[in-house]
C-alpha cells in the first residue's frame, strides 16, 4: 500500500489538492507582479536575469504554470523593488 492510500490514523482523510493558482487571490498576486515589472520597465528577461532565471521561467510564473513560493515572491519583490506586505495589501477584496 502507498502512503497516500494509507488512511489518517485521525479519522479524516487526506484534505483534497488546491488549485490556488486558478483561484482569485493568487491570480491578483501575479498580476501585481506583472504590474511592478512593467512599472519599472523590466522585460521578463531582464527580471528573469536579475532573479537568476531565463525569460522563458518568467514567463511560466507570469502565466501561471508555474506556482510561486513564499522565498520566490520575497526575493521577486526585492528585485522589484517593493514592500512584499504592500502587495498583498488589500488582496481579494477588488469590488467589495
Amino acid at each position: 500500500m502507498h502512503y497516500f492510500e494509507t488512511p489518517c490514523q485521525c479519522g479524516f482523510g487526506m484534505p483534497s489538492a488546491r488549485k490556488s493558482a486558478f483561484e482569485e487571490p493568487y491570480i491578483e498576486i501575479i498580476e501585481r507582479l506583472v504590474a511592478r515589472r512593467r512599472e519599472m520597465g523590466m522585460s521578463q528577461a531582464d527580471l528573469g536575469a536579475a532573479f537568476g532565471e531565463d525569460q522563458p521561467f518568467i514567463s511560466r510564473l507570469e502565466r501561471r504554470q508555474r506556482k510561486i513560493d513564499v522565498w520566490e515572491f520575497v526575493q521577486l519583490c526585492r528585485i522589484l523593488k517593493v514592500e512584499p506586505g504592500s502587495l498583498l495589501k488589500d488582496l481579494g477584496q477588488a469590488g467589495q
